[in-house]
């Protein structure tokens, strides 16, 4: 498959001291700015600018480097990019994903290495970026069709397209200026992309959206990629990126972790996360209101308290790592302190690593909400759960009420599951790779005369 980006040793440094006046390279500043001067207005400061970078990658770095003259917000990436690909740019903020972005965007220059691009671009990096505020969204239509090297006819073709998707119908001669957030990102997204680039490069702002604007944005992701066009987007939500990405690049510090499939890469980002937690690492087989972090939520009146929670083995034994063959145990110790007299739920939400929910648990009847020590389990039989990590979200809860938790706490066990011997599963039938999905139910199989 041939490349639509490759980028080989790129590095942009950045001087620490360097003044906030510093001047912009950028063409779509520069046509901003010169529109301003013909209106007779002095120009805004630059909506990307290089400097911009140490404000959007370098805060935790500048307070580490305060004693040098010089931060490397990129150093030594290599990476390649197929037509029709869709690559997430994944990693902790100042990573380094937005100046690489500005990059290949060629709103500034590395400095070093050498990046190729084959096609146009389009970039959406902030909210309302390439958008003139004096102009309509009808104008800024046009305008940016222009930056990007079409004719009007072309942009007359696709006009119709581009507002409908926008949704922004009513205010499509209205000053953009006049927009609110939502309405500027759905109008730039859509502009980028409806215009037909052959590279759409998308950051964060798409989570200014709403919930059903992202979804159609990631249909039209997809659809783009099948008409061989190529996306780079960046986010921070894990979910997002494995639904919407084949592959993804983590960056560390400025530098490559991986690149690899979308899945693989993100588990990697996601336990280095949560390893940087000065906790002593991810898994926690038991957790102790008294001596723990994680925050216990209370209603208000607080009829109940949660004393201590921990996964099972087997063996009755605290474990963090359970064998997909065995069954396992969750339990929950509280105290009533005032009586509920609809009595309780106890309810276990077990998530993905990556924050997906898998299910939730109830019991098949309510519990006593007498006063007094309570220990309840559930039970979790064997290949419930397939090989991976797990979290669990517990609370205690009476839904018939206004405030239906007495107590709930966010993912404070977290636990393995792990298949020590893949010869205990005669259904693999001699297969030894990894199985995916989230469970590996054991369903009855009959052949028929």
């Amino acid at each position: 498959m041939s490349y639509a980006i490759r980028v080989e040793g790129l590095g942009k440094r950045y001087d620490i001291n360097r003044s906030s006046k510093a001047q912009t390279t950028s063409i779509r500043d520069q046509i901003s700015n010169g529109i301003h001067r013909l209106l007779g207005r002095s120009a805004p400061s630059p909506l990307v600018a290089e400097s911009d970078a140490v404000e959007h990658e370098s805060l935790r770095a500048t307070q580490e480097h305060a004693q040098q003259k010089e931060f490397w917000a990129l150093k030594d990436v290599d990476f390649e990019v197929g037509h029709g690909e869709r690559i997430g740019i994944i990693g902790a903020n100042g990573a380094g994903k937005s100046t690489l972005l500005k990059i290949l965007s060629r709103i500034t220059a590395p400095t070093e290495g050498r990046v190729e691009i084959r096609g146009k671009v389009a970039s959406l990096l902030e909210v309302g970026t390439g958008f003139h505020p004096e102009l309509s969204g009808r104008e800024n239509i046009y305008l940016n069709g222009a930056i990007l090297g079409m004719s009007r006819s072309e942009i007359r073709a696709k006009f119709d397209q581009i507002v409908e998707f926008s949704g922004v119908e009513k205010f499509i001669d209205t000053p953009v200026k006049h927009y609110s957030s939502g309405m500027y990102v759905r109008l730039a997204f859509s502009v980028s992309a409806w215009l037909d680039p052959d590279i759409l490069i998308v950051d964060e702002v798409l989570a200014v959206g709403d919930s059903a604007f992202q979804k159609k944005c990631a249909e039209r992701i997809k659809d783009m990629t099948k008409e061989g066009r190529t996306v780079l987007f960046v986010s921070h939500s894990m979910a997002t990126v494995n639904q919407t990405c084949h592959k993804a690049l983590y960056l560390e510090n400025g530098r490559v972790v991986t690149f690899a499939p979308v899945e693989e890469a993100t588990i990697e980002y996601q336990r280095h996360a949560a390893n940087d937690g000065g906790d002593g690492g991810w898994h926690q087989a038991e957790f102790i209101t008294s001596d723990n972090k994680n925050q216990v939520i209370y209603n208000k009146l607080r009829p109940a308290e949660l004393i201590c929670a921990r996964v099972l083995d087997s063996h009755d034994k605290n474990s963090d790592k359970i064998d997909i063959a065995e069954l396992f145990f969750v339990e929950i110790e509280y105290s009533i302190e005032a009586e509920v007299q609809q009595g309780v739920v106890p309810n276990l939400h077990f998530y993905d690593e990556l924050g997906g929910r898998v299910f939730i648990s109830f019991p098949q009847s309510m519990f006593s909400g007498q006063k007094g020590h309570y220990i309840i389990r559930c039970k979790i039989p064997a290949f419930a759960l397939n090989t991976g990590r797990y979290m669990i979200t517990l609370a205690l809860s009476t839904y018939v009420q206004e405030e239906p938790n007495h107590f709930e706490v966010t993912s404070c066990l977290r636990f393995e599951i792990v298949e020590r011997d893949i010869s205990l599963d005669v259904r693999r039938h001699g297969f030894t790779g990894v199985l995916p999905g989230y469970s590996r139910p054991r369903f009855d199989w009959e052949q028929m005369d």
